[in-house]
């Protein structure tokens, strides 16, 4: 036996760097899949947080100017745009591939896709439903006629 021992030799076998490679890539596949999907996650809500927050601003500006303000979306485009009743343009928000949040879906779900506030501070309509989506998963934000939005899950 002393003859196949050479002193005191210590490291790693060929095979057991091999399958130390071949865990830690394992490993690191499934780390980078399950960020990936956070971060698609993570844009999503912030998008629709974002979305969320311009029906208020749009339902602000109404009622500050005390005239019909409009959230008009180009759904092809991915962007809108606050408007007020002159056509002025007061914000713009884009979510195309420039845009750090990026979406595959903008849909709004009323006539002539825009949002309109009286200047009460009421949805010209009954209701609005947003809907935003990333590839592989969707939110709606929800707007009832006082103005009042929720973000749920579709």
């Amino acid at each position: 036996m002393d003859c196949l021992r050479r002193g005191n030799q210590s490291g790693f076998t060929l095979v057991e760097m091999l399958i130390t490679l071949t865990i830690m890539s394992v490993v690191g596949l499934i780390a980078n899949s399950s960020y990936r999907d956070f971060r698609e996650r993570t844009i999503l809500n912030r998008a629709a947080e974002v979305i969320a927050a311009d029906v208020a601003l749009t339902r602000t500006y109404a009622i500050r100017e005390r005239a019909n303000v409009s959230m008009v979306a180009d759904e092809s485009n991915q962007t809108y745009q606050i408007r007020d009743a002159a056509g002025n343009v007061l914000k713009t928000r884009w979510f195309d591939a420039d845009s750090d949040l990026r979406l595959a879906q903008l849909d709004v779900r009323t006539s002539g896709d825009s949002l309109t506030f009286n200047a009460r501070g009421m949805l010209v309509s009954a209701f609005a439903l947003i809907d935003v989506g990333s590839d592989s998963d969707s939110k709606r934000v929800v707007v009832n006629g006082l103005g009042r939005h929720r973000i749920i899950a579709n």
